[in-house]
């Protein structure tokens, strides 16, 4: 796993650091202006579903695990993962856009027919280790941690509500769509809340997390070695296993856009990322150094009981049920949109509704088995199979780069 992540890592930065420099970095020298060029009446539901599919978990639990394995300076690295993952997501989405059917049609143009089977294979996985294990996980530990209810009772509780949802076939697409940015947006309030109250402790905070990113005390093998480090490896993968950039599965979400110019449907996975790990990201990083120090691994459990006890601090017990909804509301809306994302990539592999529901029986089941492992072990594999995705993906992204067009008019 760690020659994975840091090989994925480095593909991120390189493609990343190659379509920066094609787009001349023209949202960061203009951000207005790229505001403005958004294609909000055409565009914008394809947005929604994606960063809905993003914004979440990830951003409370993934953040907690980062800073539990690679301390304080995970961080830094999740904002330098973020500055390359802005172009690189604009850059397959756009080429996404061209033919408007997906990653794994670019990937078979690029690499042939064996990467498109595997890349699929590996959506597949990811919608079950992603969607349903780590999310049910989260559930578990928040309803664990806050009501006090065994794992397997919780796991059981969700994976019959997710089977009574495939089974009647109910659309919470209009909800999630509701729910996702009212969750935002009152997590965000409580976040900023702890920040403004620890306000003393911020520029200490900050200095602990540069000054943590950089200790070449503790690398051997000098710049390569450096690569290597829990920090960086753990700031860069969990920023990428929130934000998505470079794994294939924005591309499919907004190849659906009504929107003609491709590089303007683009500019909103510059968004999403942004949204994702640089506000959402950052506010649970902050949020948890300000209140529980910079040394988090001491302090035991998951990354959502971790950040139960991080909001805790100011807010008390009281707040455990309200993080609890939080992380439900979030995760299950996540688990019912893998799980259809899901059947929809095993039917393009084989072809027959069988397999579909099939695959929906085992998913069901997979939200049960993720309810009751152990977090870290969930969150090592599902590390894997995002990083496998990145590779194969970004590779055929930069094969087809000259087809990815900056011409925003």
């Amino acid at each position: 796993m760690d020659i994975l992540s840091t090989l994925s890592a480095a593909m991120l930065i390189f493609a990343g650091g190659y379509f920066t420099i094609k787009t001349r970095a023209f949202y960061l020298r203009h951000p207005i202006k790229t505001m403005r060029m958004l294609p909000l009446e055409s565009g914008v539901k394809q947005m929604l579903l994606s960063l809905g599919g993003t914004v979440g978990v990830g951003n409370i639990s993934g953040v907690a695990v980062a800073l539990m394995i690679g301390g304080a300076g995970a961080v830094l690295w999740m904002w330098v993962g973020a500055f390359f993952a802005m172009a690189l997501k604009y850059a397959e989405i756009t080429l996404g856009m061209l033919d408007r059917r997906g990653a794994q049609f670019y990937i078979r143009k690029a690499l042939g027919s064996v990467a498109s089977i595997l890349f699929l294979i590996l959506l597949v996985m990811d919608c079950i280790m992603m969607g349903g294990m780590i999310q049910a996980s989260a559930i578990s530990e928040a309803v664990h941690t806050a009501l006090g209810i065994s794992p397997f009772v919780c796991g059981i509780f969700i994976c019959l509500l997710a089977a009574f949802v495939f089974l009647f076939k109910l659309d919470l697409f209009r909800l999630s769509t509701y729910v996702v940015p009212l969750m935002s947006i009152g997590y965000t309030v409580l976040a900023i809340s702890i920040i403004v109250c620890y306000a003393e402790r911020l520029l200490e905070v900050i200095k602990g997390i540069f000054i943590s990113s950089f200790d070449f005390e503790s690398v051997s093998g000098g710049m390569i070695g450096f690569l290597f480090t829990p920090a960086f490896k753990q700031g860069i993968v969990k920023g990428l296993f929130s934000n998505e950039a470079g794994c294939g599965t924005a591309p499919t979400a907004h190849a659906a856009s009504k929107e003609r110019v491709p590089a303007r449907q683009g500019l909103f996975g510059i968004l999403e990322v942004f949204i994702d790990t640089v506000v959402m990201c950052t506010l649970t990083a902050f949020a948890i150094l300000l209140t529980l120090g910079d040394d988090v691994s001491k302090i035991g459990g998951g990354g959502v009981a971790v950040c139960i006890r991080a909001f805790a601090c100011l807010f008390g017990d009281a707040s455990a049920p309200v993080i609890c909804l939080f992380v439900f509301l979030f995760a299950f809306s996540a688990i019912v949109s893998f799980g259809y994302y899901g059947s929809q990539n095993v039917t393009a592999l084989f072809g027959t509704d069988k397999a579909q529901s099939l695959f929906l029986v085992a998913y069901c089941f997979s939200v049960l088995l993720g309810a009751t492992i152990a977090p870290m072990a969930i969150w090592t594999f599902a590390d894997a199979v995002v990083c496998l995705m990145l590779i194969i993906n970004t590779t055929a992204v930069l094969v087809l780069r000259k087809n990815i067009e900056c011409d925003y008019t």
